[in-house]
């Protein structure tokens, strides 16, 4: 059973003066947000087509204050920063900046936040990244990668990981096959199973 009314559930945590929200039934049962990083408003919309009942689920961002910065209207979304936030519209990626402007097309088939003025990012079935204007900064030919942290980032070349700087130069060889990243100048890694912490340089420590 539906209803239309609506209520809204609120998870207090800000980023960078906004927060995130997205829309689901109002009775439906509660489940935490695809991502556990911001203000989330529960409700939803369901409507009929010509073929079958459909229902949907958007995204958009509150201020400070609780107030609607920028509508629901994005199928998934991720929190800001660098004052630029990862959206979903259909099955394509693209960022929008705090006004809700997109600053680059959704093209991308998966995208992460930026950090340090870069952002990893799917094309077809390898991943690069991109810089804040959308220029390519490392071509896209790893098979995962993530968001850079202390000048690293993982990323994964066939079945094994290993890091990279801002240049895309591979600082620590993809040798591991479970990595963490950078953290206080360790990384927590596995081979096989040996677990451990390297250094920057790759060197195991603990």
């Amino acid at each position: 059973m539906r209803t239309s009314s609506f209520v809204a559930l609120i998870c207090s945590l800000t980023i960078n003066g906004f927060n995130a929200f997205h829309q689901q039934p109002a009775i439906a049962e509660q489940s935490p947000p695809a991502w556990h990083v911001a203000e989330a408003l529960d409700t939803s919309t369901s409507g009929t087509s010509d073929t079958d009942n459909q229902i949907g689920e958007k995204y958009g961002y509150k201020d400070a204050e609780g107030h609607t910065a920028i509508a629901a209207r994005f199928d998934n979304a991720y929190e800001f920063f660098d004052g630029l936030a990862a959206v979903k519209v259909g099955i394509k990626w693209g960022y929008i900046d705090q006004t809700g402007n997109p600053i680059m097309a959704m093209k991308f088939d998966h995208a992460s936040s930026f950090s340090s003025g870069l952002a990893a990012v799917k094309i077809g079935d390898k991943w690069g990244y991109i810089n804040q204007q959308g220029g390519t900064a490392i071509s896209a030919h790893f098979d995962e990668a993530d968001t850079f942290s202390e000048g690293l980032a993982k990323v994964k070349v066939g079945d094994k990981w290993g890091y990279i700087d801002r240049a895309g130069t591979i600082k620590i060889e993809p040798t591991f096959d479970e990595v963490a990243s950078f953290n206080d100048n360790t990384a927590w890694v596995r081979i096989g199973k040996q677990v451990g912490y390297i250094d920057g340089t790759g060197k195991f420590i603990r």
